[in-house]
């Protein structure tokens, strides 16, 4: 349900994420300094919020939009506990 350059994007984000994850093994593996851990740390989340970001916006553009437009009310449930997942 995701159109191919979304999808392609999506990709990317995740791709950068698994590569600063394998970094951050390594950094500590190496016992590195602990400040250049967290902010590797920081990075990877910063890309995983953009993918999420990137996923929310398609969710709502097509799977919410046509629930709503095909009249299921359990779509409005779903979007609640989504939500609240992403706090």
């Amino acid at each position: 349900m995701m159109d191919p350059e979304r999808r392609k994007d999506v990709l990317l984000r995740l791709a950068k994420a698994a590569g600063q994850v394998h970094g951050i093994a390594r950094m500590v593996n190496e016992d590195r300094y602990c400040v250049d851990v967290l902010t590797q740390i920081s990075a990877v989340q910063k890309a995983l919020d953009g993918a999420a970001r990137v996923i929310t916006r398609n969710y709502l553009e097509r799977c919410v939009t046509d629930s709503i437009t095909s009249g299921d009310p359990l779509i409005y449930d779903e979007l609640m506990k989504v939500i609240d997942r992403r706090r």
